[in-house]
């Protein structure tokens, strides 16, 4: 199955994409309008994609909470492909804390050129689907030892994935 990674921010939407066969996340590049619908049409129809992977920061009831999920509905209505939650929480500072140690964070106007671009939110996406990935893998390994699967959370009234 191909999957799109998601990390929905305020002013941009981060984007990678990857096969569950292969096991790896590619960043894409970012959504920066304001309206995001038609730039995730697009990719979703040129990559072929099947299901979508959603940044959620579990553990929070906060108001940005309850616009993921609705963003979560929206997806789900819009493209009719199944959307897993996936644990966002510290995602971009993740990345930004990697940019550091690549030496890529000198300075303030270099960073603040990183988050605009977009190419901070789409490495989120990456370590967002990568994550979902690895818990794939670790759910195939307990199903074949008999243990049981572990997956994302999935949206009310999805399956969970075989």
């Amino acid at each position: 199955m191909r999957y799109l990674g998601i990390d929905h921010g305020t002013r941009r939407i981060g984007l990678s994409w990857g096969e569950d066969g292969l096991g790896v996340a590619v960043p894409l590049p970012p959504i920066l309008s304001p309206s995001p619908w038609a730039g995730l049409a697009n990719v979703i129809h040129e990559k072929k994609i099947d299901a979508l992977v959603l940044g959620h920061p579990f553990g929070r009831a906060t108001s940005w909470t309850k616009q993921i999920e609705c963003f979560g509905e929206r997806l789900k209505k819009r493209f009719a492909l199944p959307v897993h939650l996936v644990d966002e929480r510290l995602t971009s500072r993740q990345v930004e804390e990697d940019l550091a140690a690549m030496g890529r964070r000198k300075n303030l106007a270099k960073l603040l050129r990183e988050r605009r671009s977009g190419h901070v939110d789409s490495r989120a996406a990456v370590l967002l689907l990568q994550d979902f990935f690895d818990e794939l893998r670790l759910a195939a390994a307990d199903h074949s030892a008999g243990t049981g699967p572990v997956h994302g959370r999935l949206l009310p009234g999805e399956d969970a994935v075989p």
